[in-house]
């Protein structure tokens, strides 16, 4: 059976249905002020580190209620590590949790997170793209490096993901890296982690920064910065919660038929403006 911090099933349920204090509903609307040379050096970089995102006991509780979460979305799946996918092995993924579990919505669209993701994409206005819990088992293979953007059917660049570690993440338990400058090189390619994993030709010879995070630690990452992730070679799970932002006004691009089907544009049509119910 999954455990993920020492959480049962049972006490998962709990947490997940009982109400969200109102001091944690608080911190997450408590606007996180951002410096301007912070702005500037996600700009230049395409990525940030962002220390103390979240702190102290609310840290403690979204911990508890991202794991519950992921426990109950994942508690059937009995395959040990080695019986998984290549891709699988990379992380255990668990999008949409926010319209499933209350307690993660309250999460989700705190305006605390959003308001660094609109301050340091320079915008007026995000939307919510989706939000995806992403943990690393003992032993998880490398994230193959990738562009987020490659992925989504949207027609602007303009995007920006939040990884919050919820647990401490040095190297050797999974963090992730960046190819600095990578979002504004031009280079742009579909890397097919789920089936051809590879480094685009151009990057090979690039920096890979190693981001070490502690926990309540956050990185923004634009999404065309290519990054990946290192192998979890610890013996405790990797846990991390993204939250992903799209620049008000983003039109569904359906053009490529991979990425078409897309949830978060469910009953759109080619070019309307992304505003569906996610």
């Amino acid at each position: 059976m999954l455990e993920l911090s020492n959480i049962t099933k049972l006490e998962a349920d709990e947490i997940l249905k009982a109400p969200v204090p109102a001091a944690i509903k608080e911190y997450y609307n408590t606007p996180y002020k951002i410096q301007p040379d912070q702005i500037e050096e996600y700009q230049k970089n395409g990525y940030i580190r962002i220390p103390g995102v979240l702190e102290s006991h609310a840290l403690d509780y979204t911990r508890r209620v991202i794991s519950s979460a992921v426990l109950l979305r994942k508690e059937s799946d009995k395959r040990k590590l080695s019986e998984k996918s290549q891709y699988e092995q990379s992380f255990m993924q668990c999008g949409y949790l926010c319209w499933d579990f209350p307690a993660v919505q309250e999460f989700v669209f705190g305006k605390r997170f959003a308001g660094l993701a609109r301050d340091l994409m320079n915008v007026n206005h995000v939307r919510l793209w989706h939000d995806q819990a992403l943990f690393k088992e003992p032993g998880g293979r490398v994230t193959d490096m990738h562009q987020d953007i490659s992925y989504w059917p949207i027609d602007t660049p303009n995007s920006t993901t939040m990884w919050l570690a919820l647990v401490d993440v040095p190297v050797d338990r999974g963090c992730l890296y960046f190819v600095p400058g990578s979002h504004d090189s031009g280079l742009d390619e579909y890397v097919d982690i789920f089936t051809n994993p590879h480094v685009p030709e151009n990057l090979k010879n690039s920096s890979q920064i190693d981001s070490p995070l502690f926990a309540g630690d956050a990185t923004f990452h634009s999404g065309k910065t290519y990054h990946g992730a290192r192998q979890n070679k610890s013996n405790a799970m990797r846990e991390a919660m993204t939250v992903i932002y799209i620049e008000e006004g983003t039109r569904f691009d359906a053009s490529d038929p991979r990425n078409a089907t897309h949830t978060s544009c469910d009953g759109l049509k080619d070019g309307e403006i992304i505003n569906t119910r996610y």
